[in-house]
């Protein structure tokens, strides 16, 4: 299907679509419901992974990305355009999800809150973050899916960046305390539109190097929504002023990986560094060398996989003193060597 055609072809019911909405309307009534149960094709319920919730078993505790992605390749990131009349399940999952308004409205309950979502506005939930979606009429909505794990490696020079994108990304990557949200009305922004439609095509066609090409498309959506609509935007207003100092700390250390001390931290910000340990403590939940050992072996991650440096030079650039050392706590971390992981050449 050509990009064009696609335009068009969203509008159309497909099979699932057609099921969920022959079940929303059987959901109705008693009787009609009970009817429609008992005449259930239980095979091809399970087959295609439909969610029905009086079948307890078709609703998992939480959405893995293993759900939706396929953990033999490379790709990281998923688009695809949300069924209509699906039921509106309150559930959490293991990636962020980018859910956009192409055409139309829908509602999203978010952590028990709810928010109307209209024509162009963009909301971004983190992992481990109870939500629903409702797109109960012909509106057209997408949901882009972000694994977590690789998030860093594919937008590791975008999230060096200051700004409430980029620290949305890292307190949720890096903190226990993370927003719930975060949402950008964008309207009828042609540019952005084009960008997400564009991601989808990418995402059913799957032709040669589809995954980079939507990473850089995602990074284009991003970088747009940072230039026009970073004043406009929503977050829970009661973490706000909380995310300045996480990603203050976090920024510092993203760009001090490879020599960064917990001394030198706590005389960047005028604390003592008891108190600097305990503050990063209080907001991620982790240790100081906890976080600084998550971020270089992502790092590591990201030179492995697009350069041709040694084991060696990788580990001295990341800052681990011994090659050794580094092979130790990336076989740890990764259950792999960092030379293992390069010859698979697959994103774990």
């Amino acid at each position: 299907m050509d990009y064009e055609t696609l335009k068009s072809e969203i509008y159309k019911l497909n099979e699932e679509e057609m099921f969920y909405r022959k079940y929303y309307y059987a959901r109705q009534q008693k009787y009609s419901l009970e009817k429609f149960l008992a005449e259930l094709d239980l095979k091809t319920v399970y087959e295609k992974h439909l969610l029905v919730p009086e079948i307890a078993d078709t609703i998992p505790p939480r959405f893995e990305d293993s759900f939706f992605f396929d953990m033999n390749q490379k790709a990281s990131i998923l688009t695809m355009r949300h069924n209509r009349y699906s039921p509106a399940i309150t559930h959490e999952h293991t990636f962020f999800e980018l859910i956009y308004v192409y055409d139309g409205t829908c509602e999203q309950s978010i952590s028990g809150n709810r928010h109307a979502l209209s024509y162009g506005d963009i909301c971004i939930v983190p992992p481990g973050i109870r939500h629903s979606v409702s797109v109960f009429d012909d509106s057209i909505v997408f949901n882009c899916l972000i694994r977590k794990s690789t998030l860093h490696n594919i937008f590791f020079n975008f999230l060096n960046n200051p700004n409430i994108l980029s620290a949305f990304f890292l307190n949720n990557i890096y903190s226990e305390n993370g927003n719930d949200y975060i949402i950008f009305h964008t309207g009828s922004d042609y540019e952005i539109k084009r960008g997400v439609l564009y991601m989808y095509w990418e995402s059913l066609n799957k032709s040669l190097y589809w995954d980079q090409m939507i990473s850089y498309t995602l990074m284009l959506v991003f970088g747009l929504l940072i230039r026009n609509y970073e004043k406009s935007i929503e977050v829970p207003t009661f973490t706000q002023k909380a995310d300045v100092q996480r990603f203050a700390l976090l920024q510092y250390i993203q760009d001090n990986f490879n020599t960064v001390t917990l001394a030198q931290i706590a005389d960047k910000f005028h604390y003592t560094p008891e108190y600097t340990s305990r503050l990063i403590k209080s907001t991620t939940g982790k240790s100081f060398t906890q976080i600084l050992q998550q971020v270089r072996l992502e790092k590591a991650q990201v030179l492995l996989q697009d350069t041709n440096l040694s084991v060696a030079n990788i580990a001295n650039q990341i800052g681990y003193e011994t090659t050794e050392y580094f092979i130790r706590i990336f076989k740890k971390h990764m259950h792999m060597t960092p030379t293992e992981y390069r010859r698979k050449g697959i994103t774990i």
